[in-house]
């Protein structure tokens, strides 16, 4: 069964790498997250155009 919540699906997408916290936002093409880069700085933006 694949999840249709989008804020599960990204975090299993990105592995780790960045995990997705909150939605931001969206518009016409894309929709805008916010993100824990794990790795380096904290709070960065995921947008999903």
């Amino acid at each position: 069964m694949i999840d249709s919540d989008p804020v599960t699906r990204l975090n299993t997408a990105l592995e780790g790498r960045y995990a997705i916290e909150r939605k931001l936002g969206e518009g016409g093409v894309a929709t805008v997250y916010l993100a824990d880069e794990r790795r380096l700085a904290p709070r960065q933006q995921a947008d999903t155009s």
